[in-house]
């Protein structure tokens, strides 16, 4: 298999089940639909925990990283450019960013995607991308047409991550990884803590900025 091949098939996944999940929203009970918001910010609280705890990060690196990263950030506007994109407001760019960080952070998307740059083996991404497939219904029935959005950002960043890896073999350092784990695992709580509609103030898709300068820096 070529290098990408796992990463279109999680993107191809992804946006199927985006679709499925929208055309079926209208199926679901409300009170069902709240409280898979709630369970899946549950989720995502204990898996950002569990990140920031199992990986020991330069502290004064991922500082930096993250003041100068969510300046730059903000001052692009990536989340008011993704809210006017989808043209659903901020119920969009919720979703959106919900749905790329359960996609993209995890040692998974990084350990596949290494995987299959450097060694040609796909099974790690694609059993991955199976995985995402079927959260993705669940999440756009839930968060809306912002999960469909967030199957480019999983092109994008997972494929840029297999390229580098095929044409670079060991760019990233396990140093680097533990950085962007950590800082991850923090963004995965924020996340948790605005789906329960908590710290509606921070506009989280400018966070993204700094989660890739990580892997790089």
């Amino acid at each position: 298999m070529f290098p990408g091949f796992g990463t279109l098939v999680n993107f191809a996944l992804v946006l199927v089940g985006s679709y499925i999940g929208l055309r079926g929203s209208t199926f679901i009970n409300p009170a069902i639909r709240k409280g898979v918001i709630h369970g899946i910010g549950l989720f995502t609280f204990l898996l950002g925990v569990k990140l920031m705890t199992e990986n020991k990060p330069e502290l004064l690196k991922v500082f930096l990283i993250l003041v100068f990263g969510t300046a730059l950030g903000y001052l692009l506007d990536l989340e008011g450019k993704i809210s006017r994109l989808s043209r659903a407001g901020e119920d969009s760019a919720k979703g959106f960013i919900t749905a790329s960080l359960l996609f993209t952070v995890g040692p998974m998307t990084l350990l596949g995607c290494i995987l299959e740059g450097t060694k040609g083996d796909s099974s790690l991404i694609l059993s991955k991308a199976t995985m995402d497939g079927f959260s993705s219904v669940i999440l756009a029935s839930s968060l809306g047409r912002g999960v469909m959005f967030s199957s480019l950002f999983v092109l994008i960043f997972q494929g840029t991550i297999t390229l580098l890896a095929f044409f670079f073999g060991d760019f990233l350092d396990k140093q680097s990884m533990a950085n962007s784990l950590f800082m991850g695992g923090g963004m995965m709580v924020v996340i948790a803590l605005k789906l329960w509609g908590l710290l509606e103030e921070v506009k989280s898709v400018n966070l993204l900025v700094p989660l890739i300068a990580s892997l790089f820096i």
